[in-house]
């Protein structure tokens, strides 16, 4: 990996809590998993930062190295990768989401998550 990249991912680490790496920009992602993480985390009213990877192949194949993980989009808190857009729909199911929210202090909107599971149950 470039060490430009590296540094570029360490800058958005360090600026940033929560940040969704997607394909295509957050007003018009393009591909389903990345609307997917976009609309879940939105819903949620959680503060993130959107990272677009389909501008430089190097951004995504660094992301996908520091995760361990090939899918996109990947979710990540405090530079932690957290999960891929889909594991975050079971997660949030089964309240894992929620309680890792919690232990990370982000904040979001919890009568929305209890919402997103009667409506999934």
């Amino acid at each position: 990996m470039s060490d430009e990249i590296e540094e570029y991912l360490d800058n958005i680490f360090s600026e940033h809590r929560v940040v969704l790496f997607m394909n295509g920009a957050v007003q018009s992602p393009s591909d389903a998993e990345s609307m997917m993480g976009r609309d879940v985390i939105a819903a949620l009213k959680i503060d993130f930062h959107p990272v677009d990877l389909s501008r430089d192949p190097r951004l995504l194949a660094a992301v996908q190295k520091r995760s361990g993980w090939e899918k996109v989009a990947q979710l990540f808190i405090d530079g932690q990768f957290i999960c891929d857009s889909y594991n975050l729909t079971p997660a949030l199911k089964s309240k894992q989401f929620d309680k890792l929210l919690k232990s990370k202090k982000v904040p979001f909107d919890e009568a929305v998550a209890d919402q997103f599971r009667a409506m999934n149950s």
